[in-house]
């Protein structure tokens, strides 16, 4: 049911269910939409998952979506029916989100040393087909997961050894200390590890130049170095070898088919699926191919001119609670006034409602309706309980929830 809880819907559709809402045809413009309004586009969307899951089945890899990035299980599932393999998320409370949607693959890209969310993995592990996987890191770690299984003979507990590097995010620092890990958690059966992983995207910057991409590739060949010192210990299991980020995915692929023995690569992009202006738009691996081989912007933010106090700035009605400027601020890109047009500015700065857009082009009034892109995608789906999806003619076919 729509309700005013629901940002920027009309005041017209409170109190109508969705597909009634869907029902009367409405447009994003013509509609009594309450701007700002954050809207995605259906084209994009399919275009970018058919084109991710078209690369990996290319190159026989699995795929494990990160969710997290638009925690909306509508989309999740259209990942599903591409093809993906599992889902990933960055902890139980997201785990649970998607577990209570059916999905039933889990792959938790995080430690977990919450005692009782570990008990619980461990209670619905390999009920009803779910799998749960998570990291371990530190014998520490490995002794609070064992801890909270203490009186569940039974229990089944499937983990990852994360491998990190000197100035980087959480992993293991040394091969010696993948040895000592794996050694002490073979002892217990209750565990089965399934392989190792990392996440090359903190070591990395916004462009694909050597400075900034060979710390990538050091750490996913470390990566692998650890693979075959974890593998011998799994018998006849195929190890997994696993990173996850939306601008280096190729590097991940060309360095852990070095691997030597029987494995499987699973990649967990999630920015992908709907790209960006400036940050993965500069830095995914398919920049420079033909349009048909990108991926393309499928998200936007619609706003109100609400005053042009000086001529060259202009005062939007969004700002951080409604679009994530972490990377870059939104990027002016369309007007709508009658109908949708190019147009180009740019974004100084946000406040908390407000947006400061050093204005370029004559012309504007109060009133106006500008089109932003924006960047990291992670950071404005979580402004939103409610998107609409558009079509070409901005015509709003369906609606997304999110679950933050």
């Amino acid at each position: 049911m729509i309700s005013a809880r629901h940002k920027g819907f009309p005041i017209a559709a409170h109190g109508q269910t969705i597909e009634k809402f869907l029902a009367s045809k409405p447009n994003l413009f013509t509609s009594g939409f309450q701007f700002p309004v954050m809207a995605l586009k259906e084209s994009a969307l399919n275009h970018n998952i058919d084109l991710l899951a078209s690369y990996c089945k290319g190159l026989n890899v699995l795929f494990a979506p990160h969710a997290k990035t638009p925690m909306a299980p509508q989309l999740v599932q259209r990942q599903a029916n591409a093809g993906a393999w599992a889902l990933t998320v960055a902890n139980y409370f997201q785990a649970n989100v998607f577990l209570d949607f059916g999905f039933k693959r889990i792959f938790i890209a995080n430690e977990v040393v919450e005692p009782t969310s570990i008990a619980d993995i461990a209670k619905r592990n390999g009920v009803d087909g779910v799998e749960i996987f998570f990291y371990l890191d530190s014998l520490v770690g490995f002794k609070i997961a064992k801890d909270a299984i203490v009186g569940m003979p039974h229990a089944r507990l499937d983990v990852f050894l994360e491998i990190g590097d000197t100035n980087g995010r959480a992993g293991i620092r040394t091969l010696e200390g993948v040895k000592e890990l794996v050694e002490e958690i073979q002892k217990d059966s209750r565990f089965k590890i399934r392989g190792v992983t990392g996440f090359e995207g903190a070591f990395a910057g916004i462009d694909r130049i050597p400075k900034e991409v060979d710390p990538v590739r050091n750490l996913l060949r470390k990566i692998v170095a650890a693979a075959q010192i974890v593998a011998p210990y799994l018998g006849n299991q195929e190890i997994i070898l696993s990173a996850g980020g939306t601008s280096f995915f190729d590097y991940v692929v060309e360095e852990f088919s070095e691997f030597k023995g029987p494995s499987r690569i699973v990649l967990r992009s999630g920015a992908y699926i709907t790209n960006d202006l400036i940050g993965y738009e500069k830095s995914n691996p398919f920049v420079g191919e033909p349009e048909e081989k990108r991926l393309r912007p499928a998200m936007e933010i619609w706003s109100r001119v609400l005053s042009i106090p000086e001529s060259n700035l202009a005062i939007l009605n969004f700002g951080k609670r409604d679009a994530g400027n972490d990377v870059n601020n939104p990027s002016p890109i369309k007007r709508y006034i009658g109908e949708v047009t190019n147009y180009a500015a740019t974004i100084e700065k946000l406040n908390d409602q407000h947006a400061y857009m050093n204005v370029t082009q004559p012309g504007l009034s109060v009133g106006d309706i500008i089109g932003c892109g924006i960047t990291h995608p992670c950071t404005n789906f979580d402004k939103w309980r409610l998107l609409p999806i558009v079509n070409a003619q901005y015509d709003v076919i369906d609606c997304i929830h999110t679950f933050f």
